[in-house]
Formats: structure tokens, sequence, C-alpha cells
């Protein structure tokens, strides 16, 4: 027998462990409770995270879906239906015909009028009606591309049904948003469809994104440098670098090289094939800010290149496209890490596709353009006729009669002015018609009208035998002078006319008001009607005979009722017609009282030549204008006496010395005399020349066709000069051709700049101008020169040793390398376009902008651009003081590629333009989305 210590021990022993079972159930029930209750709550965090996720893939879609748009906005893409780029024809060229039929082609929104009257010249049928205002599209998600670059984040999405996504382009014509130039401004909307086609809705949100953009024309003069091959930054000189290539200097260390300014560039550099970055030592040096090898060069805007890559050696030795040594480190995140340049400090872009003018000019492409280059020659003389008034120091003005109406008394007249000079409408207010001279018998000018306020394009001296009118004549409109005569006669049939009407609108009123009492008696009846209809029908029983009658006379009346208010209708058209007739009366009775004595008007009209192929067009020769002379009862043309009046007609027209009606000349021949004698019969003799004052014919007009524009073509704005060609032509190989507008290829030479014409002076002033030079062989900047500003398209660009800094403000084109002195980066150089925001500023400083008369820009006045009444003067100063005034000095700078918009084809022996632009910046100006 076991001791009795023993078997409380035991007991003991079983009570614990059954304690402990008690313990691991309560445990369990416990846990398994905070698992019930809290189940849901873990349940629903985990959706929410999944929402949060599922939320956040829909955004992304959404604002890569509006990326990807604008990349194809900025590319002028035809898109598919799938919302990918496609050819707009069976071709990958593109032809005319093809982009402007595609549904979706970016180039039919982005379409300004200026080429659209092209197309209508081109013989584009319904040209008005070929630009879009909107392009929108619904696309599956079903019809996805696997190669849709959005594809892999469309099939991740989760927790939405997306059935499709619907994009809208759209054309912002709001009238607050200023346009200036050729600039459009779109909205494009993207939104995430579910099966019934509807945005999808999370809570209060919709899943649609909407981002505003401005779209611009990309244009060469946008750029302070384009390279026509690769830009080298790893090299210390340039032996051995193919055609078109060019190098900045390599030194050997960032420790002594960063105490100096260096090359700067603040305005975009383009740069026709890749760009080679200096050699990157191991991540660790740049971490503990060793030495390194250093090119003093800085990209403050955005670097274009046309075929790309970025490109440096890697870890191995061997050239490759640039890669960060890592994967986001802190050396390794932006463009301004990368330590051997100054770097890109607002990013790269590549358009990857070469601009095949830089390969031409550079002679990397070979090109033998036949065809002979004397239209191209002309469009140089009437550019360079715009802006040296010495070219058209003796120019006169001509004319000759062209059509004659003897017995409506009207005469039109051709005019031209010599030496490829041309009309030049001036800013500002048409000076209205002012007596300077009254008759022998006190003729006045009773009253005059002027079609247009604005751009008065002549001067006129009008005289009525000794009374002598003086004024502008506004182009392509008319100025109508009213001599006093008594219209005693006139007024008193107007105003029985005004009697007549007031009588009539009377009695039309009164047939109204009858109409509308009629009506209100037959809905009196009608109400009446319907009521015993509804006793009739509420009686039991129904007399179903009666009811039917009732509902008949309801329905007649109701048709009456209809009939009175077409009637009345119709009655008040009548009314506001016999309205308008007692207005029409009235005003006209108020211009008579208003221009009593008045009676016989000469309208003297000039306005550009109109085509005689297409009315529609008046883009010709600007050279030129037609004037017409109307006399409108020219009998009555007389004196107190009631003797005839001879008229004598001086005109003098306003050519490109021209400014408020002021030549800068201090002679001028535009002046010319048309005669028109009084006859026995009442008529009148007149001449059939432009002629002196003493009656000597002028001769013979130019020889120029009045229906080319030189102008405008050689602008390249409106093309019509040239014949038209198809968009898929390329006029790449005739490149030299294209820029040749200052000289020719064959004649270019070395281009200096040097203390005489690049200076500017430390307190202001200098001898700094703005040059233009098409084709230059050495661009050589001396280090006397420290401000160069100008247009420049030169083989080679060097800069000579120097100590002090060099500015640069203007674009250069450089065909076949860059040369600059070491030191000269010592002294720094800083480099823009003349759209950098202190452009202007610099080059008033240094007096190459100047307000008339060459004045100092700043004593102008300053009156804000919405002052209410602009001096004329203030506003043309304004424009000379701004650097914007500078853009008009080379039209081809205008261009959105060196690769030409004309030039010449094959064995073609004229121009062609295409009127194209090619090249776009897009700036986003804000982005709103639902989620």
């Amino acid at each position: 027998m076991k001791p009795s210590f023993w078997r409380e021990r035991f007991v003991s022993k079983q009570n614990n462990r059954g304690s402990a079972f008690v313990q691991a159930l309560v445990a369990v029930g416990v846990v398994g409770a905070m698992i019930y209750y809290l189940s849901p709550e873990v349940i629903k965090h985990r959706q929410q995270v999944e929402k949060t996720s599922s939320i956040i893939t829909a955004r992304l879609a959404l604002h890569s879906m509006v990326d990807f748009t604008l990349l194809g906005i900025k590319q002028r893409w035809c898109f598919s239906k799938d919302w990918m780029q496609e050819p707009c024809s069976g071709d990958a060229k593109g032809s005319m015909t093809a982009v402007l039929s595609h549904p979706r082609s970016v180039e039919r929104i982005l379409m300004k009028k200026e080429t659209v009257d092209f197309l209508r010249v081109m013989g584009v049928s319904n040209a008005a009606n070929v630009p879009l205002n909107e392009i929108e599209q619904t696309i599956s998600i079903k019809s996805f591309s696997a190669m849709h670059p959005i594809q892999k984040i469309i099939s991740s999405l989760k927790g939405y049904k997306i059935e499709g996504i619907h994009v809208k382009i759209e054309r912002n014509q709001n009238e607050l948003i200023p346009e200036y130039g050729r600039e459009v401004y779109l909205k494009v909307k993207v939104s995430l469809l579910d099966a019934s086609g509807q945005p999808i809705q999370v809570g209060s949100s919709v899943l649609t994104t909407t981002s505003f953009v401005g779209v611009y024309p990309r244009e060469v003069g946008s750029f302070a440098l384009l390279v026509a091959g690769d830009l080298r930054l790893d090299l210390k000189n340039g032996a051995g670098l193919p055609k078109g290539d060019a190098f900045l200097y390599q030194f050997d260390s960032l420790a002594e090289r960063s105490k100096y300014p260096g090359l700067v560039f603040e305005s975009p550099v383009f740069v026709n094939g890749s760009i080679t970055l200096p050699s990157a030592p191991g991540i660790d040096v740049d971490k503990n800010k060793g030495d390194t090898v250093y090119t003093p060069v800085t990209f403050k805007e955005k670097v274009i290149m046309g075929e790309g890559p970025v490109m440096r050696k890697n870890s191995s030795g061997k050239m490759a496209e640039f890669k960060p040594r890592s994967s986001g480190m802190e050396l390794d995140q932006f463009w301004a890490h990368v330590r051997q340049f100054g770097g890109f400090q607002k990013g790269v872009e590549i358009d990857a596709n070469r601009d095949l003018g830089l390969d031409y000019l550079s002679g990397l492409a070979t090109g033998n353009p036949t065809g002979d280059p004397k239209f191209m020659e002309r469009c140089i003389e009437y550019n360079l006729a715009k802006y040296d008034l010495n070219r058209t120091s003796r120019s006169e003005l001509r004319g000759q009669i062209l059509k004659e109406n003897k017995n409506q008394n009207k005469y039109e007249y051709r005019l031209g002015l010599t030496d490829k000079n041309r009309f030049n409408p001036q800013l500002g207010q048409v000076k209205s018609p002012a007596l300077v001279q009254s008759g022998w018998f006190g003729e006045i000018l009773k009253g005059w009208d002027l079609s247009k306020n604005s751009g008065a394009v002549a001067k006129y001296t009008m005289n009525f035998g000794r009374m002598k009118v003086e004024g502008e004549i506004p182009d392509n409109g008319t100025v109508t002078l009213e001599p006093e005569i008594n219209l005693k006669e006139l007024k008193e049939r107007v105003n029985g006319q005004l009697k007549d009407a007031e009588s009539q609108l009377l009695f039309e009123q009164q047939k109204l008001e009858n109409l509308e009492k009629e009506i209100e008696r037959a809905n009196g009846d009608l109400d009446e009607l319907q009521r015993d209809l509804e006793r009739t029908q509420d009686k039991k029983p129904v007399d179903k005979n009666k009811v039917a009658y009732l509902e008949r006379q309801v329905d007649n009346m109701k048709d009456r009722i209809r009939f009175a208010e077409r009637q009345k209708t119709r009655q008040k058209q009548d009314v506001e017609e016999a309205q308008e007739r007692v207005t029409t009366m009235q005003k006209q009775l108020a211009a008579v009282n208003a221009q009593q004595g008045v009676q016989p008007k000469i309208h003297i009209s000039i306005s550009q030549i109109v085509d005689p192929k297409d009315s529609g067009n008046k883009d010709t020769n600007p050279t030129f204008r037609d004037v017409k002379v109307e006399f409108e009862n020219g009998e009555l043309l007389v004196n107190s006496k009631g003797e005839p009046m001879d008229i004598s007609f001086q005109l003098e027209a306003y050519d490109v010395s021209y400014f408020q009606g002021t030549s800068l000349r201090s002679w001028s021949g535009n002046r010319g005399w048309l005669f028109f004698n009084r006859t026995n019969g009442g008529g009148f003799q007149v001449s059939q020349n432009i002629s002196e004052v003493n009656g000597q014919s002028r001769g013979n007009l130019p020889d120029d066709d009045p229906m080319i524009n030189y102008d405008i073509a050689c602008a390249n704005q409106q093309g019509s000069a040239f014949a038209g060609t198809d968009w898929s032509q390329s006029f790449a190989p005739s490149s030299r051709f294209s820029w040749s507008f200052t000289n020719k290829y064959e004649e270019r030479t070395n281009l200096y700049f040097d203390s005489g014409n690049a200076y500017k002076s430390p307190n202001g002033g200098g001898t700094a101008a703005f040059l233009v030079k098409s084709l230059a062989k050495d661009c050589v900047i001396k280090s006397s020169a420290n401000f160069v500003t100008g247009f420049f398209t030169c083989e080679k660009l060097k800069i000579e040793s120097r100590s002090t800094p060099l500015r640069i403000i203007g674009s250069f084109i450089v065909s076949n390398g860059i040369e600059i002195e070491k030191d000269a980066y010592n002294a720094g150089i800083r480099w823009s376009t003349i759209y950098h925001p202190m452009a202007t500023f610099e080059l008033r400083q240094a007096g190459v902008l100047k307000s008339l008369g060459n004045g100092d820009c700043s004593a102008i006045n300053r009156f804000p651009v919405w002052h209410p009444y602009p001096s004329m003067r203030d506003v043309a100063n304004l424009y000379r003081c701004n650097a914007i005034s500078l853009r008009s000095k080379a039209d081809p700078f205008r261009w959105t590629s060196v690769d030409p918009d004309c030039g010449l084809v094959g064995q073609s022996k004229s121009t062609m333009c295409k009127n194209r632009l090619v090249k776009f910046y897009v700036l986003e100006v804000s982005r709103e989305s639902g989620i």
C-alpha cells in the first residue's frame, strides 16, 4: 500500500493537468472569438488595400494614356482605331491627300488658316473643311494590341470591370485664350469606361483625366545651336571626326575647371545624331567627390536629339548607350548628377529620326539637285528688299488703266512699285478725310465714309476744282467723299416712305391683336367643351354618341387653335418685317438729315489683286494693288454756280519705308497723279496712266508677275508664290539652295565677329548688330567681340582665344564642327536664343534693339498692352524694342526643321513649297483628374 503523501501528490498532479487543459480550452476560445470578431475588419482592410492598389493602377493607366496621346500629338501621328500610330495612307510616306482625309490625323486638328489658304491654292476641294475641331475614339480593351505601350498597365487593373477607354482631343476655341501666331491649344480627355460605355465612378470621383496643352511650332530659331551630326563631349580635339560632327573640349580635372564658368547654353540645343558623354569613373569616386575628367558645358534648357541616343563608355571601356551605374543611387538619379559635365538640367528628348536638311548641309548625305535657281534668287531679292531701304531708294509708283465704264463713271487702275518694292499697310487708325482748302464759291466736304478704320496703304489728295481734301485709303477698303449738295427732294421722298411704313406697321399690329383675341376665345371654348365631355363621360350610363360628338368637337377646336397659332406666328413675322422697314426708313431719314446738302459721291477703293483663276485668293504679289474710282451721280459735281468741276487725284503709296504715314526717307518717288476732266456731255476724260503733276506718264508697270506673291512665299507663310507640292516630297537634297537666302552657296565666305560688329560697351551701347548670314564657311568670333547676335548657318564655328566673357544671343546652324580655344572656356560663354527671358533686356542695353529714329529703348513710353487708346508710335516702339521683332529677319529660321519647306526637286526649274509644320513643342498647362 502506497503512503498517503504519495496519493496526495498524485491527486494534485491530476488536478494540475486538468487545469492546464481547461486553460488551453479557454485560450483557444478567446482566440477564436477574437478571430471571429476581428475577421471582418481584417477582410475590410485587405479589400481597402486592394482597392487603393486598383485606384493607383487606374490613375497610372489614365495618365499614361494621356502621355501617350501627347506623344502622338508631338509626332503628328495618324491614330489608328486602337490608338496606335498608323500610316496615314497605304504607304509610310503619308501623302498630303491621305493626311487630309484621315479622320484621326493630328495635323488636321493643328491646322491654322495659313495652311488652309495654301491647300486652297493647291486645288484641294473644300479646303475650309479640312481642319478638325476634335478627334474622338472609344477603344475596346479587347482590341488593344499586345504591343501597345500601356497594355501591361491595362491588363493589371483589378477591382474595376473596364471595358474600354475613351479618348477625345478637342481644339480649345475659348476666345479668352489669346493666340498670337501658329500655336494651337488642345484639351485631351481620357476616360475609363464600363460595359455601358460610361466613365467608371469611384464614390464621387470619375475615372477621367483631362490635360490642357499648348502646341507650338518648334522653329529652327528656337534653338541656340543646331549640330548637323554627333556631339562629342569626350574628346580633346576634332581630328578624324566624321562630317557633321562637333566636339567640346574635355579637360582632365574637374577640381581645376570648377572655378571657371565654362560654356552655358541657356536655350534649347538640337543635335542631329548622338551625344557622347565623358567617361565616368567608378561610383565610389563620385560618391567621395574625387577628381575626374570634365567637359565645361552646361545645358540649362532641354536638349533635343534627332536620332540619338546618349552614349558613354561602359565599365569595360566600350562605347555603349548610356546607362546609370546603379539602380537609382543618390548620384545616379538625374542628368544633373553626372559630374563629368554641367548636365542636361531640363532633360533630353529624342525625335527618333534625323533632320535630313542638316545631313545635306554637312555633306554627310549627298544630292545633286538640278534646275534653275533663278526663281530662288528672285525670292532672295524680294526678301532683301523688305529690310534694306537702299534697295528701294529709287522705287517709283506706276500704274495703268485696266477697265473703263463711262456709262457708270467707273474706272479701275492697276498700281505697281518698281525695284521689288511693296505696298505696306500701316498700323493704327486710318486718317479720315479732311478739308484742306474750300472752293472758290464756298464748296466744302459735307460728309465722308470709311469701310475700314485701320490698315492705311496710301494717302490721297483729291482736288474738286479749287476745293482740296486729304486723307488715307485703307487696304482692301474704300473711302467715300461727299461734297455738299442739297438733298431736299430725297428727304421728302424718304419721309413719305417712312409714313407709309408706319401705317403698314399699325395695320399689321392690329391684325396680330385680332388673332390673339381669336385664340383666347377659342381656348375658352375648348375649356368649356372639355368640361362638357368630362360631365358626359361621368354620367351613368354613358351616352357614347354624345361622347363621340364632343370628342370630335374638341379635336376640331384644337385644330382651329393650331391653325390660328400658325397664323399668329406668320403675323408676328409680318409685324417684325414692318417694324424693320420702319427702322430702315428712320435710319435712312436720319442719314439724309446728317448728310443734308450732299448727293454726289466719289468712292475710292484699294485692294489686293484677285487671281482671276481663283476669286477667293488674294494672296497675290504685294508689289501691286488695284484702285477703283467711281463717281456716283457724277454729273452733279458742280460748284455753286452750276459749273462742272474737274477732278485731280494725287496718290502717295505707303511702301516699306513708311511708318504711321511718314516715309523714313527724305525723298519718295511713290507719288503719282490721275486726272478726271469733265466733258461737255457731263462725263469724264480720264488718265490712262499714273503721271507726274504735269500729266507726263510715269511709264509701264513692273514686269513681275502680279499673281505670284513672292513676299508670302519667301516668308514661308502661305506658300502661294511657289508651286505647291505633295507633303511626301522631300526638299532635303536641295538644302544648300533653300538656305541660300542671303547669298549663293558658291559665294559663301568666312564671317568674322569683332569689335566692329559684335562689341557691347560695359556702360551700354557699342557696335553690336543683329546679323543674318544664310551660308558661311567659317564663323569666327574674335577676342575683341563680346556680344554676338543674329541667325547664322556656318560650316564651322570658331571661338578664338579670349580673356573676357562672351555673350551669344541667336541661333547657329553648324554643319561641320566647332573649335573653341581652351581659355575661352575660362572666360565664360553664355549662349541663348532671342526668346530667352533676358535677351530683350540685354539686346536693348547693347543698342541692338532701338525705337523709332534709333532711339534708346529705355526712354520709350511703357503703357500696358491693354491700354484702351495706345499711341501707334508707342505700339511700334514696344515692338521694335522687343526681341520678337528680330524673328522676321530670316524667314527660314521660322521653318520647323532644317529640312527645307521650300526647294528644288529633280529637274524642276521652279521652287515649290509644302507649307507644312513638322515639329512641335507640346507644353502642358494643367492636368485635372477624377482620382
